[in-house]
C-alpha cells in the first residue's frame, strides 16, 4: 500500500495537468465572437453621411496563403475587402502581390498590407520607407510586421514601427476573452470607443519598435479591467503590448496591428470598426465615410452583424 502511494499520486497529477490542458484548449478554441444587434454598434459609428474631402488610391498589398484554411487567408481577406472598399466614394484600389513596384508606391496615397512579408532587398527597403516619409499611410494587419530571416528586421521597423525580433525574442500567443483587447481611447484612432473589447484570436508582443511607436492596444488579462488609465495596463507584467500601434515617419502614418489571424475575426464588426478607424486616422480624414464597410454584407434580416461561422473549413492559395 506505501508503495503504490507515490505512483497514486502521480497518476492524480497526470490527470490534473491533462484537465487543464484540456480546459485551456477548449477555452482557446477557435470561434467567432457572436453576432452583435446594429443599433448597438450605431452608437459608435454613427449614420452621419459624409465624403472624403480628397480621392484617395489605396494599395492592397497581399501574399501567398501559408496556414490552414480559416486562418492566414491573405488571399480570402484581399477577397472581401477590395471590392468593399472600391464601394467608398472617391476611392480607389489597386493590388500588388507579394511587394509593390515603384510605380504603385508613387500613385498610392496608403497601403494596406496583410501577408507573411517576404526578405526584403535594401532597395525595396528603402522604396518603403522613402513612401511613408513622403506622406504615404499604411494599415498592417497580423503577420506583416513579420519578416523573415530577422536580420533586417530592424530597417523593417523604420518603415512601420514594429517588427518581429525573431522567435527566440518575440513572443506569439492565441488569446480569448479572458484577456481583452484594451484600447488608448485617447488616440484619435480610437476615441469615442469602449476601453476593452473581446475577441479570440492571436497577437504578437516583444516587438522591436522605434522610439516614436504609440501603443495603442494591448492584449491584458481580464483582471486589469479596473485599472484606471491604458498606461497603467501597459505597466503590467502580463500585458502584451502593440496589439496595436501608430507610428508617425516623416509626413507619414502607420496604423499597425499584430491581430488578425482567423478570417472570421474579418466578419466581426468590431474588428472592421477598428480596421476603418485606422484608415481614417491614417489618411488624416473623418472615418465616417468608412464606417458603411462595418456592416456590409455581414448584417442579416434580424438586425444582427458577424458571423456564427469559424470559416476553418477553407483551402488555402499561393496566388
Amino acid at each position: 500500500m506505501m508503495r503504490c502511494a507515490p505512483l497514486l499520486s502521480v497518476l492524480l497529477v497526470s490527470l490534473a495537468v491533462q484537465q487543464v490542458s484540456a480546459q485551456k484548449k477548449t477555452q482557446l478554441a477557435p470561434r467567432p465572437n457572436a453576432p452583435v444587434a446594429k443599433q448597438e454598434i450605431l452608437k459608435l459609428t454613427g449614420n452621419k453621411e459624409a465624403e472624403l474631402s480628397k480621392d484617395v488610391q489605396i494599395l492592397w498589398l497581399y501574399g501567398p496563403e501559408d496556414h490552414r484554411g480559416g486562418e492566414h487567408d491573405y488571399i480570402r481577406i484581399k477577397e472581401l475587402f477590395v471590392p468593399m472598399l472600391k464601394t467608398v466614394p472617391r476611392v480607389t484600389v489597386d493590388e500588388a502581390f507579394r511587394f509593390p513596384s515603384q510605380a504603385q508606391f508613387d500613385k498610392a496615397d496608403v497601403l494596406i498590407q496583410f501577408l507573411h512579408m517576404p526578405d526584403l532587398t535594401a532597395e525595396q527597403l528603402q522604396m518603403y520607407k522613402s513612401f511613408v516619409e513622403r506622406g504615404g499611410g499604411v494599415v498592417s494587419i497580423h503577420e506583416s510586421c513579420i519578416m523573415r530571416p530577422a536580420k533586417r528586421a530592424g530597417q523593417y521597423a523604420e518603415c512601420i514601427g514594429c517588427s518581429w525580433k525573431g522567435n527566440k525574442e518575440s513572443k506569439w500567443s492565441k488569446f480569448d476573452h479572458s484577456y481583452p483587447l484594451f484600447l488608448n481611447t485617447k488616440h484619435p484612432a480610437f476615441v469615442g470607443l469602449p476601453r476593452l473589447i473581446r475577441f479570440n484570436d492571436e497577437s504578437y508582443w516583444n516587438l522591436i519598435t522605434r522610439d516614436n511607436v504609440e501603443a495603442i492596444g494591448a492584449i491584458a488579462p481580464q483582471s486589469l479591467e479596473s485599472k484606471v488609465s491604458f498606461s497603467d495596463v501597459l505597466k503590467s507584467e502580463d500585458a502584451r503590448s502593440h496589439a496595436f500601434w501608430a507610428y508617425q515617419s516623416g509626413k507619414g502614418r502607420v496604423f499597425g496591428t499584430t491581430t488578425g489571424h482567423y478570417t472570421y475575426t474579418y466578419f466581426d464588426p468590431m474588428y472592421r470598426l477598428l480596421l476603418m478607424r485606422g484608415l481614417a486616422w491614417t489618411l488624416n480624414e473623418d472615418p465616417a465615410p468608412f464606417m458603411p464597410l462595418v456592416f456590409q454584407g455581414i448584417t442579416n434580416d434580424k438586425g444582427l452583424v458577424g458571423t456564427t461561422d469559424s470559416m476553418l473549413d477553407y483551402k488555402n492559395r499561393k496566388r
